[in-house]
């Protein structure tokens, strides 16, 4: 099986902080991540104002980075976003096998 040397590093975090995560992968060499917006189902996140269920917003960041640097990526998003909070969110590595458009210098 190929190995790219490259991580697709995933953080959900809550809304708001997706530019946050974006500049930190910046920094650690990315050339940045892509956002999507969700919504989160966690019973331990269930909210509710005047009695009626508060559905919290979520913004999910895919980033392409160095396999060598998704570790790093990890803990400067966990501290920057609070994911150690109950509420705070969640990011973790996969290994990429193959990788292609990156166009960036060796």
């Amino acid at each position: 099986m190929p190995d790219s040397g490259y991580s697709l590093v995933v953080a959900i975090v809550n809304y708001g902080h997706s530019e946050t995560v974006v500049d930190i992968a910046e920094k650690l060499g990315s050339s940045g991540g892509t956002v999507f917006f969700g919504r989160g189902s966690s019973h331990r996140t269930k909210v509710s104002i005047l009695g009626v269920p508060v559905e919290p917003q979520k913004e999910l960041v895919y980033i392409v980075v160095k396999r060598s640097k998704s570790s790093a990526l990890i803990q400067k998003i966990t501290e920057a976003c609070n994911l150690n909070d109950p509420k705070g969110g969640l990011a973790f590595s996969l290994p990429l096998d193959e990788v292609a458009g990156l166009n960036e210098p060796d």
